[in-house]
């Protein structure tokens, strides 16, 4: 086995090529070739005359059984084929050829110097068998990873070079605090393509406060307003609730639009200033703080995408409590509240449990004494013993009157009867207003715990 820089007159068609049944000599195995690839195959040809062979790829050959100094091509037959073509086109004399095609074939060949790819790099094997363990890897699709792995649409936008859609699609990725599944699914076959086809209607861009200069998807609007249709759309397209049959032509891209929430719909009252790149938006532009003057301008509540606000970043340092945490912070309230009302529930318990046995101190029991033994305490007793232990240790006593005045009334959401109801009950469901009344109620309390 080695190496080899062979001349095209070198060179064998494979008579045993698998695209085709056995054929019976090189003309026949040529006839077989044009009958299966006829205009691919002159587009090859075009290709080579072009831009020469393909530097990553060698023809695999063996020696032939039958002419001394000859070579049969095992993988590169299309390529051959071409070639041989190129410096002979009388070869198709006597052949079926379309005339358009002999044309085409004779045309190129004028154009063509063997020079041009010759010597041709090679590689030799002893036999088929050999060869086969690579043939097969080539053209037998991905292979689990042995084999070519295609790029998905999102790689081959980036290989052409970073398009609006890709833009998008790279903005959510670093700012709309997605989770980890999805990012999964925007990293894996996300339809780059039917992104760009929304992105690529002016009335969609109208709607959603965007423009496109120089193949750069601009906005004159906030970070925090730009970013909620766009998390939408990228989202309802990874997940699957959207697809390119829904939005193909203008008028269904219009209504998928124009039928947004209001919380996923950008306020376009509030665009200021010059369109910027969607590229130059970092962290730090969503971090900056209005202005006094701006925050009386707009009563206006941040979009709510998650039952912990942006805003709110608590340092939890028990491992387990943190992923509960960590999925609070990403899990969509219009699609799971149930799912939330439930992790809340238990992020509450678990958080107290944590604050009174590793904060307190002396640390509190989680159980009281009783006539029939240890029994655990119930949560809201847990949570008004935290507190006192908090008040009486320098916490302001009006910072927990949202948890206080959610343990006293039955039918607030924070109601700990309510909590248990999520999980406990077959009826009753969970709102989004309710989990983030909820949230906003305990985050003080929250905040004491893993400050």
């Amino acid at each position: 086995m080695a190496a080899k820089n062979l001349r095209i007159d070198q060179l064998e068609l494979d008579v045993s090529n698998p695209r085709f049944n056995k054929a019976d000599g090189q003309p026949e195995a040529m006839q077989r070739i044009i009958d299966d690839q006829d205009v691919k195959l002159a587009n090859l040809a075009e290709s080579i005359v072009g831009d020469g062979l393909n530097p990553m790829d060698r023809l695999l050959v063996i020696k032939s059984p039958h002419r001394s100094g000859k070579y049969v091509v095992l993988e590169g037959n299309r390529r051959t084929a071409a070639l041989k073509l190129l410096r002979n086109p009388a070869i198709l004399t006597g052949l079926e050829v379309r005339s358009g095609l002999q044309k085409r074939f004779d045309k190129l060949a004028q154009a063509f110097d063997p020079k041009s790819v010759e010597p041709i790099p090679c590689y030799e094997v002893a036999n088929r068998t050999e060869a086969n363990i690579w043939l097969a890897q080539r053209h037998s699709g991905e292979n689990e990873g042995r084999g070519i792995v295609n790029w998905s649409g999102v790689a081959g936008s980036r290989f052409r070079g970073t398009d609006p859609a890709l833009q998008a699609l790279d903005f959510v990725r670093q700012h709309a605090e997605l989770s980890s599944d999805q990012k999964k699914l925007l990293d894996g076959r996300f339809p780059i393509t039917t992104l760009d086809r929304l992105l690529s209607t002016p009335s969609v861009r109208s709607i959603l406060g965007f423009e496109i200069k120089n193949n750069k998807l601009l906005t004159s609007l906030p970070p925090e307003e730009a970013i909620k249709p766009l998390r939408r759309i990228v989202l309802d397209l990874a997940e699957g609730r959207e697809n390119v049959t829904k939005l193909k032509v203008v008028s269904q891209q219009v209504d998928y639009v124009a039928k947004f929430r209001r919380s996923d719909t950008p306020d376009l009252l509030k665009k200021t200033g010059q369109p910027r790149a969607l590229e130059g938006i970092t962290e730090k532009d969503f971090a900056e703080e209005k202005s006094p003057r701006d925050k009386r301008k707009s009563n206006r509540i941040a979009p709510r995408y998650a039952i912990v606000p942006r805003s709110c970043k608590l340092n939890v340092t028990n491992p387990k409590v943190g992923e509960i945490y960590q999925e609070l912070r990403t899990l969509r309230l219009d699609k799971y509240p149930n799912a939330i009302a439930v992790l809340l529930r238990v992020f509450m318990e678990t958080s107290v449990d944590h604050y009174l046995s590793d904060v307190a101190n002396p640390s509190i029991p989680l159980t009281v004494v009783t006539g029939g033994g240890d029994k655990d305490k119930s949560l809201q007793k847990k949570i008004e013993e935290a507190i006192d232990d908090m008040v009486a240790h320098g916490a302001a006593k009006k910072d927990f009157e949202g948890v206080k005045r959610g343990l006293s009334i039955k039918s607030h959401p924070l109601s700990v009867d309510l909590l248990h109801s999520y999980i406990h009950s077959r009826f009753v469901g969970a709102t989004e207003r309710e989990l983030t009344v909820a949230w906003d109620s305990a985050q003080p309390f929250f905040d004491r715990i893993w400050s």
